[in-house]
């Protein structure tokens, strides 16, 4: 990540550290549970590219981002999110989240419609589990106790399309990081922010994923009604940004231009 600047984003009770690259609207990239924002640099990349300042927050607990980790809320996630936006200048954001990153983007249109352009959930998750046997996969390809070569099957098993590589996700698992933002979620009533406020939201979903069923993104489309829109990628797990970046790529930018230019309007 040498060609991202750093950024110090401070709030009441969070020191937030962010990567950022690009300039042009402003997008904020949060990586799934646990997870540090090196799941979506190649993606970032191609955003910026296309003409976007992309911000990389680490959640605190990852990497040299602190805060409270107990009795926390969304809302507590959502605050450290609008950090970074200040710490990148400010303004509103197009927010694009990650598996639990994606429930952080929604409260950060649910609590702060103000600073929100739109929303692009990568792979929608909470209404449609896992089998138990997926389950049992997911906690497999977590468990310390396994061999590297078990959790690289349950892996490809549990969060990866077909011949997709799973070995990014050998490494990385925060277990305190998953447990706070786990509690953080239950803690916040799913109503409040399940529906991202009154933003427009892109659900990009892998058909292949079944971790979050495919029929998760298919509900929430519904419920979001007009606001929603869904790209479903074949072949595609619930790793999406970090097993397909350029398919995630052609299937979001479209939908970031066209949101920042009606924000521009």
């Amino acid at each position: 990540m040498d060609d991202f600047q750093t950024l110090r984003a401070f709030n009441a009770e969070a020191r937030i550290r962010a990567f950022a690259l690009g300039s042009g609207p402003l997008v904020i990239m949060m990586p799934g549970l646990g997870r540090a924002p090196d799941d979506v640099v190649p993606l970032a990349r191609s955003v910026a590219k296309a003409g976007f300042r992309v911000v990389l927050p680490e959640t605190r607990g990852i990497g040299e981002s602190k805060g409270r980790m107990e009795g926390i809320t969304l809302r507590d996630l959502a605050a450290d999110a609008i950090a970074a936006i200040d710490a990148a200048g400010g303004g509103k954001a197009l927010l694009v989240g990650h598996a639990f990153g994606n429930r952080v983007a929604r409260a950060v249109a649910a609590f702060h419609p103000d600073r929100t352009v739109a929303v692009v959930c990568l792979g929608a998750s909470g209404k449609v589990g896992p089998s138990p046997e997926i389950q049992k996969a997911i906690d497999r390809g977590k468990a310390k106790d396994a061999t590297r070569e078990a959790r690289a099957e349950a892996l490809r098993i549990a969060s990866f399309g077909p011949g997709r590589d799973p070995t990014p996700w050998l490494d990385g698992w925060n277990e305190d990081v998953m447990k706070a933002c786990l509690a953080a979620a239950s803690a916040t009533p799913t109503a409040e922010w399940w529906t991202a406020g009154k933003a427009p939201v892109l659900i990009v979903q892998g058909l292949a994923d079944v971790a979050a069923p495919p029929a998760n993104g298919r509900m929430l489309v519904e419920e979001l009604g007009s606001r929603g829109r869904l790209v479903e990628l074949e072949g595609v797990g619930h790793s999406i940004p970090v097993e397909a970046p350029e398919e995630t790529a052609a299937a979001l930018i479209p939908f970031l231009k066209e949101q920042a230019q009606r924000s521009a309007a």
